[in-house]
C-alpha cells in the first residue's frame, strides 16, 4: 500500500532525515521524504492506521497537512 503525506515545517536535509527516521521506525513502513516538495512517499507492507503515521511525524516535530 502506497501513501503520500504533505508535511509542513521541514526546511532542511536534517528535517527530512528526522521525518524519514520517524516513519521508518514503524514496523512494515518504508518511507522516502522529498524536502523540496515537502512530502513523504510511504510504502506499507501491511495495513497501518493513518493516525499511527501522523503521530510519528508529529512526534518528530512536524505538521501533517494531508495523507492520501
Amino acid at each position: 500500500m502506497k501513501k503520500t503525506m504533505q508535511i509542513d515545517g521541514m526546511t532542511c536535509p536534517h528535517c527530512y532525515v528526522r521525518v524519514e527516521n520517524a516513519l521508518n521506525s514503524i514496523s512494515g513502513v518504508s518511507a522516502r521524504v522529498d524536502v523540496a516538495a515537502k512530502k513523504a512517499i510511504i510504502q506499507c507492507d501491511h495495513a497501518i492506521d493513518d493516525i499511527t503515521l501522523i503521530r510519528a511525524v508529529q512526534k518528530a516535530g512536524y505538521t501533517v497537512k494531508t495523507l492520501k
